[in-house]
């Protein structure tokens, strides 16, 4: 590209007007700008590398953070600076050092659907100032740097189509995955993940080429900053997807599921008010888990140990009313998987929680459904899903010996300081051998289930998008296991 743009120089040069321009790209760690070109600059350095960081410390810096067109007619004007935005400055490092009085400058992203880089134009006291049509005439330069961008980057219009690429999963069946998310494309990967079984670092992985900004998986253990997020809504963030991870004041890092998303990055400069911002890009499902509410102090992380130590004591859960009619099933162990699966539930925002028993071997599994979406929570060993079903038919007060018809209760606990009210529904009906043994039943809320039902039918079925679903398919499957749910 260099070599074309020396080519051209002085035809930019007379083409746009102006005495000096600078091409930028997007450098691929998701904090900076790095200069390619800077066109009339008859004693430049290339082996001096300039880069500017995504911040409203310099003007191509809050173009590339912003995603906006600007025209400075004088940038030693401050008032006309700040009417731009609050914390924009001029950074004078560059003239001063060359001796230059620049004066107007023309500033506009260089992107197609997502940012690839930035044009500025600038010229000297002595000579006009930019005007609107200048701008115009830039942005239509911009979009052509754009092509090109894109061109030697060899990067991808559609965020998955490196997952196409790869042979990990053919254009058919990313394109029913698309329209089966036409109504929210957040649960895009969600789809991919749990109908076509791809890995989420595979997917992150592909975002990360498509919008040129580094992916950031969930880490266990990271702590928000409260300086960053003390003041804004966890609901607010799950919303619109996109959390501060880590930094401060001077330096944000933002994991965002769409960094392509101007409106949401103007969102997030408003709100944090850094003075530069490092962006990483994540799944949703992802961004959720960061959002999580904290755990207590001395809550363990992880069941195992529960299931390998039966007999021990202790209940994170309390019955608001006493229990009386103890199985010999529920055994203390049991008592404490079930008191810190609901409690567990509770912490991440859960709306239902479904046991779902293990059969010929297998073991059984626990999942949650937060924010529409059910994942696993834990795996029960096939051994012990008897015990914690009957310790759930316990504590609201069902028929422990029935295991034929369905049955509806409800229960009062209390956890710490709060009164919560449950209702369960307990399902059990014989097996349908003809079904595979992977696919549970219509209160488990997966995308997977109807998708894989497709391959045993003919009938019409689209898969669900996470909601409580009731088609044919998951009508038909709810014979396959005895499923228990809670409603909180």
């Amino acid at each position: 590209m260099q070599a074309g743009l020396q080519s051209c120089e002085d035809a930019l040069l007379k083409l746009l007007d102006a005495r000096l321009f600078t091409v930028y790209e997007r450098v691929a760690n998701g904090k900076e700008l790095r200069a390619v070109f800077r066109g009339g600059d008859a004693s430049r350095d290339e082996a001096a590398e300039i880069k500017v960081p995504f911040s409203a410390t310099s003007i191509a810096g809050y173009v590339a953070l912003s995603q906006e067109a600007i025209l400075v007619r004088d940038v030693n004007d401050t008032e006309e600076v700040a009417d731009i935005h609050p914390r924009l400055q001029f950074d004078r490092r560059f003239s001063d050092a060359r001796g230059l009085e620049i004066r107007s400058m023309c500033a506009v992203p260089i992107k197609d659907e997502i940012l690839l880089g930035a044009l500025q134009l600038m010229n000297f006291s002595k000579d006009r100032e930019f005007d609107e049509i200048d701008l115009k005439r830039s942005e239509v330069v911009g979009q052509l740097f754009a092509q090109q961008f894109r061109a030697s980057l060899a990067g991808s219009h559609v965020p998955y189509d490196h997952l196409v690429q790869r042979g990990l999963i053919s254009q058919e069946d990313l394109a029913e995955a698309s329209r089966s998310t036409e109504t929210d494309s957040s649960f895009m990967a969600s789809v991919l993940m749990e109908t076509h079984g791809l890995d989420a670092d595979a997917i992150g992985r592909s975002l990360e080429l498509h919008y040129r900004v580094p992916y950031m998986p969930f880490e266990e253990g990271v702590t928000l900053p409260d300086s960053l997020i003390a003041n804004i809504s966890r609901e607010y963030l799950r919303r619109n997807l996109w959390v501060p991870v880590s930094g401060d004041k001077q330096q944000a890092i933002v994991l965002i599921a769409d960094p392509s998303n101007q409106q949401k990055i103007m969102e997030i400069q408003g709100l944090l008010n850094a003075r530069s911002y490092v962006f990483r890009v994540g799944l949703p499902e992802h961004i959720r888990m960061f959002l999580r509410e904290p755990r207590k102090n001395g809550t363990p992380a992880g069941f195992q140990e529960l299931f390998t130590v039966l007999g021990s004591a202790g209940n994170a859960v309390k019955l608001e009313q006493a229990v009386v009619d103890e199985s010999e099933n529920d055994a203390p162990g049991m008592v404490q998987i079930v008191n810190r699966m609901i409690a567990e539930a509770d912490r991440l925002g859960a709306s239902d929680i479904h046991i779902e028993p293990g059969r010929d071997g297998l073991a059984g599994a626990v999942r949650i459904r937060v924010d529409g979406l059910c994942r696993t929570l834990l795996e029960i060993p096939e051994e012990h899903c008897a015990a914690a079903i009957a310790r759930v038919k316990v504590i609201s007060r069902l028929n422990i010996a029935e295991r034929r018809l369905p049955q509806d209760g409800k229960c009062k606990l209390q956890l710490g300081d709060r009164k919560i009210e449950k209702k369960l529904q307990n399902f059990s009906q014989p097996r349908i051998p003809a079904i595979p043994d992977r696919i549970s039943c219509q209160f488990s809320f997966i995308r997977h289930d109807c998708g894989s039902f497709r391959k045993y039918t003919s009938l019409p079925i689209e898969p669900s998008r996470g909601l409580n679903c009731s088609c044919c398919a998951c009508s038909c499957l709810d014979s396959l296991i005895r499923t228990c749910r809670f409603d909180f």
